[in-house]
């Protein structure tokens, strides 16, 4: 789906996309996990207008009964925080192989300050309490929902081909490869291809 001369419908439909993808992959408490229950008709909505498998919406769906909220929490927390060295730090700046050597696996490199560029072209701030960097996947994820809903076409071109593009697979990847929760896997298979249908 191009974004030249896209409707508002269809640029309804791509925020959506970007906030689901935000609500998946928030921290996995219980009322967080139970709210969920009221996505999966906008999910699968949200994909066929995309032309994307909307049965991977239903294994995901399918994933999430198989798993209560503690045990996504903890696989959540194992994950993305450690303990010891997160498995899969949620970071742009960890994922980045196309950074010059020094700066690889280095949290706030320049791919840090690069996305907080881009957050002040489109007038964004970071939330000064929980402080958490900018490059975090949420934080870009929600710029990207908030450059769509602006019909700011070409930010939104940027987060996606010039960050999230660049790192969603690599990172996605190494969750499916740790992750022992169903949901977690299913999730590290859907969020590139929804990344992918972004692009514009």
């Amino acid at each position: 789906m191009s974004v030249l001369g896209e409707t508002g419908v269809e640029r309804q439909t791509r925020v959506r996309a970007a906030l689901l993808i935000v609500r998946w992959w928030s921290r996995p408490t219980a009322e967080e996990v139970e709210g969920w229950s009221e996505l999966w008709l906008a999910a699968r909505a949200t994909a066929n207008a995309l032309e994307l498998d909307v049965g991977a919406v239903e294994e995901l769906t399918e994933a999430l009964a198989q798993s209560d909220a503690g045990a996504l929490l903890d696989e959540y927390e194992r994950l993305m925080n450690g303990p010891g060295r997160p498995l899969c730090a949620p970071y742009e700046s960890l994922w980045r192989v196309d950074l010059p050597v020094q700066e690889r696996g280095m949290l706030m490199n320049s791919a840090a300050d690069a996305v907080q560029t881009v957050y002040r072209t489109l007038g964004l701030k970071l939330r000064p309490e929980p402080h958490e960097l900018p490059d975090h996947l949420l934080v870009e994820w929600e710029a990207l929902a908030y450059a769509l809903d602006s019909d700011a076409t070409e930010v939104s071109r940027i987060l996606v081909r010039d960050h999230l593009g660049r790192w969603m697979t690599p990172f996605c990847q190494a969750v499916s490869e740790a992750a022992t929760e169903p949901f977690y896997t299913r999730l590290a298979t859907v969020t590139p291809v929804w990344t992918a249908s972004l692009a514009g």
